[in-house]
């Protein structure tokens, strides 16, 4: 009985290097979100201190405050970035995308909890009555229908326009973006479709809930898609045996196998993982355990949930512009991952 011989990996793929405008412009991206964050934490330290080393019960309540520009801008652009940035895989691409659709509500919808400490009426004065800062609440409803009305309409015509888009490439132009990787195209957009439609239905029908809730389940959604991004980097660093001349037998498996890094190490994928836990499991110990390690980081345990994951956010950012600081945007079809490889 004869012995079956091993089938031979395939050989490590080097890719050519990357265009240097192609570098140079998602470097500065991924620096620029870095940046942003940064602008956002100068900012927090600056009113802290101006409103006599009062703290916010979290980082959203300073919309309220003389950092409600720095809030609402820095929120939109890592909006923008996470939405232009192309993920390997339609995991990271997809969940990228998502981050980045929630990311304006976020900024726009305040949180209805806040304190006192840095508020002003709208004559200047210091806030210093509940009546006083349910005012300022109340204020802000204005603002967040003009800017809600505005973003459902733009996000809600760009939808529209995907998913003729991907009808189009399906049955007649056969685009190759959407018709190599349909699942990559059609389940993101799936999945924006009903986080929009659940937007509109609660905005139109329940503004009341709207304004107080809308923010804490964009938040926590925006922080799930980020984490979702960070697992999935870490299962494309992980090596395994490629044969580029076999079709994976099974869809899912070619859903997660599309554009794994030609680079692997297990030593990056355990990064980030390791990210991805201390980003979940320090955010839920936050918020189980502040209330009973002291009353006052209880009171402000949202802000540090927040501040925790904005941080990680930032450090995971930096250690993918290291580790991509050669990569320019990645192959969009077959026959351009079949270019590369050639």
């Amino acid at each position: 009985m004869g012995t079956t011989e091993p089938e031979p990996s395939a050989p490590a793929y080097d890719p050519p290097p990357a265009p240097q405008m192609a570098l140079r412009t998602y470097m500065c991206l991924r620096l620029g979100a870095v940046g942003v964050i940064a602008v956002l934490a100068v900012s927090l330290v600056k009113e802290y201190h101006a409103a006599g080393d009062c703290l916010q019960g979290s980082i959203s309540a300073y919309y309220y405050t003389s950092v409600q520009s720095v809030f609402v801008g820095a929120l939109t652009a890592m909006g923008l970035v996470m939405i232009v940035l192309w993920g390997k895989t339609p995991w990271e691409d997809g969940a990228l995308n998502l981050a980045g659709l929630v990311a304006p509500v976020v900024a726009f919808v305040p949180t209805a909890k806040t304190n006192k400490c840095g508020l002003t009426t709208t004559t200047g004065a210091d806030v210093t009555t509940e009546a006083q800062k349910a005012a300022v609440i109340k204020a802000s409803h204005d603002a967040i229908d003009n800017n809600m009305l505005a973003y459902l309409i733009v996000v809600g015509a760009v939808l529209v326009l995907l998913l003729v888009a991907g009808a189009v490439a399906h049955l007649w132009t056969k685009w190759a973006f959407v018709t190599d990787h349909p699942l990559s195209y059609w389940g993101p957009l799936a999945v924006a479709v009903v986080l929009y439609l659940l937007g509109v239905d609660t905005f139109w029908n329940d503004r009341t809930w709207f304004y107080g809730h809308a923010h804490q389940w964009s938040a926590i959604t925006l922080f799930v898609f980020i984490v979702v991004v960070v697992i999935d980097i870490g299962y494309q660093k992980w090596p395994r045996t490629a044969h580029p001349d076999r079709e994976p037998r099974w869809f899912w498996s070619r859903f997660l196998q599309a554009n794994l890094d030609p680079r692997p190490s297990k030593g990056w994928a355990w990064t980030y993982w390791a990210l991805a836990i201390v980003m979940v499991v320090g955010a839920v110990a936050i918020q189980l355990l502040a209330q009973k390690v002291s009353h006052d980081l209880g009171d402000h345990k949202t802000f540090f949930v927040e501040a925790w994951m904005i941080g990680w956010l930032a450090v995971f950012w930096l250690l993918q512009t290291w580790d991509r600081r050669n990569e320019g945007a990645p192959p969009r079809t077959k026959a351009e991952v079949q270019r590369r490889a050639t």
